[in-house]
């Protein structure tokens, strides 16, 4: 929201692993947050400001075409995940997790069920529930930023029945997933720890993202890379990229982004993309295999606020 974005942008990749701007793929509100179908060719957004989840079709060359959506049930939507017939939309604004069915063609269907939240935190984005994540694996598990929870579900009888929920330490504020070779790990947006948990959401193991934390850091979100060896994660405050070894979730070292507020960043092979979205920037870097260390190799200019960074299939 309050961005300069015209809707949901279209970039190629370069021979030298950099990124190209090709243009507007669709015009669109808000699209904070994007999601690739299991239905090829479909992508799917969060309109933050109107409260909604929309469905687009690609089209030729890098256009999207809009094929509807659904007004979710709270208020500022933020995160999608996507099953063969559900799709889950985490709305930060009340803490609910809405619920929709998906078409065979990945048109969005109607809400099916809405889980909700409760609780809050010590710190000042804590003040009620926020729900920030969502990860479907053995069990469904919710991230709820502003009460330290992450909640448990299992589908019984076609519905999703919460069963359990795990608390993390006051001021974590849980806010993304990543799964890598079978575990889960969970980035706390508040205090830059990062969480190995199991299928119940109780910690297996922790650490840090980085060793010199600095106050008014918010961690963003977490990309591991294929190997499993290393994560990566943007700081939004003192705009940096850190990098960790997942083996024993110590920090390896924190670069500076090139730009302001990495807002989100994606891994394509061995680069490493990062969305400054007060700079409208997008910057790339170059992960050394052996060290996990990334690497500026170029930075892309005029992109409007971008705050999504989506690898299409």
């Amino acid at each position: 929201m309050d961005g300069s974005a015209r809707g949901i942008g279209a970039a190629a990749t370069r021979d030298d692993g950099t990124l190209e701007f090709l243009g507007v793929a669709v015009e669109t509100s808000s699209p904070s947050f994007l999601a690739n179908g299991l239905v090829e060719g479909i992508v799917y957004s969060t309109d933050e400001g109107s409260g909604r989840v929309e469905a687009f079709r690609r089209a030729d060359g890098f256009r999207l075409t809009a094929l509807g959506g659904r007004k979710v049930s709270g208020s500022f939507p933020c995160h999608l995940t996507v099953t063969a017939d559900r799709l889950y939309v985490s709305n930060y604004g009340d803490g609910s997790v809405d619920i929709f069915a998906l078409h065979a063609d990945g048109r969005i269907g109607e809400r099916a069920q809405t889980l909700h939240g409760a609780g809050s935190g010590p710190r000042a984005d804590q003040g009620g529930p926020h729900a920030h994540a969502t990860h479907v694996g053995a069990t469904i598990l919710s991230a709820d930023l502003g009460a330290d929870r992450v909640h448990v579900h299992r589908l019984r009888d076609g519905a999703v029945e919460r069963t359990g929920s795990g608390a993390f330490p006051a001021g974590t504020g849980p806010r993304d997933f990543a799964e890598s070779h079978g575990s889960v790990y969970l980035l706390g947006e508040l205090d830059g720890g990062i969480y190995l948990i199991d299928e119940e959401a109780s910690i297996r193991s922790s650490g840090r993202v980085v060793a010199h934390w600095a106050e008014g850091d918010h961690a963003a979100a977490l990309a591991i890379d294929a190997a499993g060896g290393f994560a990566f994660t943007g700081l939004r405050g003192s705009d940096r990229v850190a990098a960790l070894r997942l083996s024993d979730l110590s920090p390896v070292a924190d670069v500076p982004t090139g730009g302001s507020w990495p807002r989100h960043l994606a891994l394509e092979g061995d680069v490493l993309h990062v969305a400054n979205q007060l700079s409208n920037t997008v910057t790339s870097f170059r992960i050394d295999a052996g060290s996990g260390i990334p690497r500026p190799i170029g930075r892309l200019e005029h992109v409007p606020s971008p705050t999504y960074l989506l690898p299409v299939r």
